[in-house]
């Protein structure tokens, strides 16, 4: 019995040390799956084409609706030049951004970026922030939140037409993360903070729009 009882009393001991371990794995991220509305479904039928490739296009032409409207608005707007005076160059985006906010107005989540596009982002990042590649690009974006954690930043909003924070560093989007998304016109921009993926208008300050949960 006293050999039973020992047996049975190592048995409980390596159990319970196994279950923090176990505890301590996380299930690996699965690839997202595709999620095309039935509207493109139909369209892509009719026209024999790819699903995906309607997807992306309509996100360069909902880019291509913002940008006539950036470009419309700084027309009327004071001139953004390279200068060292920080005073000049806030005056010029705060100009920019109140006329850009003002023809946009009514602009909601999901404007730019609908939920299929969303979903199609997600699995052009997917790959890059997976296996050996995806870990070291997660520590650049580690290392960019360590640094913004230093200078204790204003909490960034997921709002459109927010303003992104003066002062607030602008964490690097990695390289291979960039080469994976559609390339945007200079005036725009994609940046990563945290796991959302912001849409941000460089010269007016503004987001755009904006992706929760973008990194797997």
């Amino acid at each position: 019995m006293k050999v039973i009882r020992s047996f049975g009393a190592v048995a409980l001991a390596c159990a319970i040390g196994a279950a923090p371990v176990a505890a301590q794995k996380k299930a690996a991220p699965t690839r997202p799956k595709p999620q095309i509305s039935e509207a493109t479904r139909q369209k892509a039928a009719e026209d024999n084409a790819n699903p995906d490739a309607l997807v992306l296009a309509d996100f360069q032409k909902r880019i291509e609706t913002y940008m006539a409207i950036h470009k419309a608005a700084a027309k009327d707007s004071l001139p953004i030049k390279e200068t060292s005076n920080p005073a000049e160059i806030k005056a010029a985006q705060e100009a920019l951004g109140a006329k850009i906010r003002a023809a946009r107005a009514d602009a909601k989540p999901g404007d730019i970026l609908t939920p299929e596009i969303k979903n199609k982002f997600r699995r052009l990042m997917y790959p890059v922030v997976q296996g050996t590649a995806g870990r070291e690009t997660k520590e650049v974006l580690n290392e960019d939140i360590h640094e913004r954690d230093e200078g204790i930043p204003k909490k960034v909003p997921l709002k459109v037409n927010a303003t992104y924070p003066e002062g607030n560093p602008l964490p690097t989007t990695p390289p291979n993360v960039l080469q994976n998304l559609p390339k945007l016109p200079e005036e725009l921009e994609y940046r990563i903070l945290d796991k959302n993926l912001i849409l941000r208008d460089v010269q007016a300050n503004i987001i755009v729009d904006f992706i929760p949960n973008a990194i797997q």
